[in-house]
């Protein structure tokens, strides 16, 4: 190989590496900067989906507190209401002021229940489904109390132990819920003797 041939390839090569180099350097850029796009892009989307939980919480915390709320409401004022018919001692009027009181009881519940299928978590929607209907039958026995009809309700001691368990189912409930929203490691059931009537 002569020497001007040599000299040839070598000037060839350099300008081909320096050219080479601006080309490659500029795919690095490329890449660095599709890569920093792309982390951004995650950040933005687990800030998001973050975002979407803490909403989702919230809202679950406020159905489950606005459901909390009515369920031991129409429980109260049932057991009041079980109470006074157990005592014989209510006049018409208080029987239907509580009468009105407990339909704007179950008015309330039945619109916090809507709400919560919605929202909350199927273990809670379980649980609550139980108490919301034990209560609803609660209240029909007390109806049949009020209004006797073509059928025997059940005894009051009968009405008393439904209200009982609808307690224990209660205390499940609100369980439930604070083991969703992280509150609580406690067991769902009641243990025994621990805040019982």
């Amino acid at each position: 190989m002569s020497p001007s041939t040599s000299a040839l390839i070598v000037a060839v090569v350099g300008v081909a590496g320096t050219l080479l180099s601006g080309i490659l350097a500029h795919r690095g850029t490329l890449r660095s900067t599709s890569m920093e796009l792309e982390h951004a892009r995650k950040e933005r989307e687990e800030e998001r989906a973050a975002a979407e939980r803490r909403e989702s919480a919230e809202a679950r915390r406020a159905s489950y507190v606005q459901l909390n709320k009515a369920i031991r409401e129409l429980h109260l004022i049932l057991w009041q209401h079980r109470e006074a018919l157990a005592a014989a001692a209510s006049n018409t009027a208080d029987l239907a002021a509580q009468t009105a009181d407990r339909a704007d009881a179950l008015r309330e519940l039945r619109e916090a229940y809507a709400t919560a299928q919605l929202v909350v978590t199927d273990d809670v929607l379980g649980a609550a489904s139980k108490v919301v209907h034990q209560l609803q039958r609660i209240h029909t026995h007390l109806e049949r109390h009020e209004n006797p009809s073509h059928r025997t309700p059940p005894s009051l001691e009968t009405i008393l132990e439904e209200l009982q368990s609808a307690s224990e189912g209660l205390y499940e409930v609100r369980q439930h819920m604070r083991r969703d929203l992280g509150i609580t490691n406690l067991p769902i059931e009641r243990p025994r003797n621990h805040g019982a009537v």
